[in-house]
């Protein structure tokens, strides 16, 4: 399983964003759903490493969020009644992983339960580094861009994105490079196997190979 906590930066200054961002994990798969756990914390119990890379993509668009993921095993059924009631190494090791995004630029940590294999905690400490890389990429894209994005995403093609946009297609192709939304996608499958291998590692499933 996997624990990922979410908190908010500067929160005594800042207006509660948990609703809204609620709203945009809604469409997660998880085993239980992400809710409010503190005054302005979700967290969410997910299975598979794709819905947990989507929800911390969901919560860095946002730029108002630190992430923490914890991998590992979770007490049987105590997440029956919501995520709020769960508890187990996972729930331990992303409370630890959500206080040390807060001292990370890119706000991303994953941890596995302190009583994990050296093999789990180096899984989990090369997802963190290929989050390092990742995080900024969508942390620095303005919002201009992520219009350009949004629009190829739902249009057939680029040329089909800049008539909606009403911009030229070399401008489209412009974004896009700029964006650097393809450096990003090409990420993913590292993450989800590392995230993946710190799961099977920590939990002395098999199956994780390096």
């Amino acid at each position: 399983m996997y624990v990922v906590t979410i908190d908010q930066r500067g929160s005594r200054d800042a207006d509660d964003l948990v609703p809204g961002l609620l709203e945009a994990l809604a469409e997660i798969p998880c085993a239980a759903a992400f809710e409010r756990t503190a005054g302005d914390e979700v967290q969410g119990l997910l299975t598979e490493p794709a819905a947990v890379r989507r929800a911390l993509l969901v919560a860095l668009r946002g730029g108002q969020w630190h992430c923490g993921v914890g991998a590992g095993e979770v007490d049987d059924d105590s997440y029956a009644s919501g995520t709020r009631a769960g508890r187990g190494p996972a729930y331990l090791a992303a409370r630890d992983a959500v206080e040390a995004a807060k001292g990370l630029s890119s706000s991303v940590a994953v941890r596995v339960p302190a009583a994990a294999t050296s093999e789990a905690a180096a899984w989990a400490a090369d997802c963190e580094a290929v989050w390092g890389l990742t995080a900024p990429l969508v942390l620095d894209r303005t919002e201009a861009q992520w219009r350009v994005v949004d629009a190829v995403d739902r249009s057939p093609t680029q040329a089909a994105a800049a008539h909606e946009l009403d911009i030229t297609p070399a401008s489209v192709t412009g974004a896009l490079r700029l964006s650097r939304i393809r450096e990003e996608r090409a990420a993913y499958p590292a993450l989800d196997r590392l995230l993946a291998g710190a799961h099977t590692a920590s939990t002395g499933a098999t199956g994780a190979t390096r």
